[in-house]
């Protein structure tokens, strides 16, 4: 029997009745878009700010104070506001994975066996869970932060001076390798003897310590200079530099022929596992091949003669050949020039300060610090609850059979237990990447010269606000969505395939 397709009997079926009333709601929000929209640019345009993007090329006017060398306030909005996406992109790729590691361990730690360690964590993590992010932001920063000493009396790690190590300790550590290996070694029957052995080699230790303190006992010493690596004031963190140089190439290429016969070993090794079921030690061959490798380049690149003199213009446009060293030291030459005529691969430039600035070395400023180390922190307190979570969720089941398989403690974390939770984990971890991504903008609150805050600059200046919003929504829509693409994969790549 033929349905009958009449009108009223269309407007009946629900899916029709559903289908118009979505359009209408669609079209409903559409035109009130439409209508605020236009208020908007009808308002705007009656004081001559038209939304626009021609403004971008006009002169910024203004210092930056996280910015690049290139950069003045004679440059366009639009290098401003790079600066400001760089600035942002530099807390959260850091925060992402700090955090990350810190989470882990914590979430570990919430687990252990320990009851010190683990009420410790759950304590740090309750406490840090259930404070605002901003209060958190402002204590490392006015509490923290502004209360590091003035820049004169910077605190220095390690400590400036000079250093000793007593030949003895090596002697120490020489001799306990031998006791520990020889009671390693011990037959079952004689077990009992390991711990009088080793009470017996503390109590020489201890001997032989106080009778140095009397000079009973060899006393010398081996010396060496000290020199500051970090520096930490009001005005932030000062700390090496490590530049490439010309033979930086020729290094890279030993580097990478050792990653790519590191990964030849273990695609060869995992096969030869499945064939025969013998375990070999992949990452420790890698590792091997890779450290080898990296040594051997820079031996071989170091080795090539390396030039002593430096042809240098004075004052006077006369030019001169002086000896690097004293190039150096006269300032004649610049960190580049250096590099250039450096030795090795990589040129190792510590931090150094004269009365009112570093002339060497990178540094932080106090606002970067405090930003990130709270968006970090309070991050890693939640991964740990999520990592927590994942742990508990792997059948225990699994853990005593890998137990009675005769695995260690750390092959059941990382090849039992570590694996399964991966599956609970990753997709609450995609939000909390996307939540430290998000409350970046928070940086407006210790001034640091985020996306946010320069683009507030920007507006205040330009008149602009309704596109210089339009900007900071999407770049931090195109921020969050590349994070949950990458989450989503590879959620995708620990999920169990089924058919």
């Amino acid at each position: 029997m033929a349905v009958s397709r009449s009108p009223s009997n269309i407007l009946r079926d629900t899916r029709v009745l559903s289908i118009i009333g979505q359009i209408i709601f669609a079209i409903v929000i559409i035109a009130a878009l439409y209508g605020l929209m236009t208020s908007i640019f009808t308002a705007l345009a009656d004081k001559n700010i038209t939304p626009n993007l021609r403004f971008l090329q006009d002169r910024a006017g203004f210092d930056i104070g996280e910015a690049p060398a290139w950069y003045s306030s004679d440059r366009s909005y639009w290098d401003a506001y790079t600066i400001g996406f760089i600035n942002t992109l530099r807390v959260v790729i850091a925060g992402l994975v700090v955090s990350t590691v810190i989470g882990i361990f914590l979430g570990i730690f919430l687990l252990s066996r320990n009851w010190l360690l683990r009420n410790s964590s759950k304590t740090i993590v309750e406490v840090l869970r259930n404070t605002p992010l901003l209060i958190q932001l402002f204590v490392w920063y006015f509490v923290v932060m502004l209360s590091l000493p003035a820049f004169q009396q910077s605190i220095s790690l390690p400590p400036e001076g000079y250093g000793s190590i007593p030949l003895r300790w090596i002697v120490y550590l020489i001799g306990a390798y031998a006791v520990w290996n020889y009671t390693r070694n011990l037959p079952p029957q004689r077990s009992h003897l390991r711990r009088p052995i080793w009470w017996a080699a503390g109590a020489v230790i201890i001997l032989a310590e106080i009778g140095a303190r009397f000079g009973l006992v060899w006393n010398a010493a081996f010396r060496f200079e000290i020199q500051p690596w970090i520096y930490l004031n009001i005005r932030g963190l000062a700390f090496p530099e490590l530049l490439p140089t010309a033979r930086f190439a020729d290094w890279a290429a030993f580097i990478t022929i050792g990653v790519v016969l590191a990964f030849i070993m273990w695609v060869y090794l995992g096969r030869l596992k499945e064939a025969t079921g013998r375990a070999y030690p992949r990452l420790l061959y890698a590792v091997i091949a890779i450290v080898a490798l990296t040594v051997v380049g820079w031996l071989i690149v170091s080795s090539e003669p390396a030039a002593t003199t430096v042809t240098v213009t004075n004052a006077d446009g006369q030019t001169t050949i002086v000896p690097i060293e004293q190039a150096q030291a006269d300032g004649l030459i610049t960190a580049e020039e250096e590099a250039v005529y450096a030795g090795t691969p990589l040129l190792l430039k510590l931090p150094q300060k004269n009365n009112f600035r570093f002339t060497q070395g990178l540094q932080i400023l106090p606002e970067y610090t405090a930003l990130f180390l709270a968006l970090t922190i309070y991050t890693a307190v939640f991964i740990a609850e999520i990592v927590r979570a994942g742990i508990l969720a792997v059948p225990p089941g699994q853990v005593e059979a890998a137990r009675a398989l005769g695995l260690s403690g750390g092959d059941v974390l990382r090849l039992v237990i570590l694996p399964q939770a991966l599956r609970v984990i990753i997709p609450p971890l995609g939000n909390q990447y996307l939540n430290l991504a998000k409350n970046s903008s928070l940086a407006i609150a210790v001034a640091y010269a985020d996306l946010f805050q320069i683009t507030t600059t920007i507006m205040n200046q330009s008149g602009q606000s309704v596109t210089g919003m339009v900007m900071v929504m999407i770049t931090y829509l195109l921020i969050s969505l590349t994070i949950a693409a990458l989450a989503e994969r590879a959620n995708r790549r620990f999920q169990i395939v089924t058919r």
